[in-house]
């Protein structure tokens, strides 16, 4: 079982990390396309472009964050045969719920 944590962890930080910088990428050039200039860094900009880029780029990241994990989990299964750690399998249609046993939190 610690074997499967560890690998699911690892095929979860990965479509992580794949999916976040394609967002990222595709809020800054949104951004780019929409203002005609670069996002705001380090403070530049009034605080109502900071502030809408904040949560601009904040809800890009989270919703990334969502997909990532769902697109992991999916591939987990197909690839394993079981849903991985803190899933499980809805016998109705094969998706997959996430757990809410306490001892699955972080």
């Amino acid at each position: 079982m610690v074997g499967a944590k560890i690998g699911w962890k690892l095929v979860q930080a990965a479509f992580t990390i794949v999916v976040g910088l394609a967002a990222s990428k595709a809020v800054s050039t949104a951004w780019k396309l929409g203002s005609g200039g670069k996002p705001p860094k380090n403070g530049q900009g009034g605080y109502a472009e900071v502030a809408v880029w904040a949560a601009v780029s904040a809800g890009a990241a989270a919703a990334a964050r969502l997909f990532a994990e769902r697109r992991a989990a999916a591939y987990w299964l197909k690839s394993t045969g079981y849903a991985p750690p803190g899933y499980e399998a809805d016998a109705a249609d094969g998706s997959l719920l996430k757990s809410i046993d306490k001892h699955d939190e972080k």
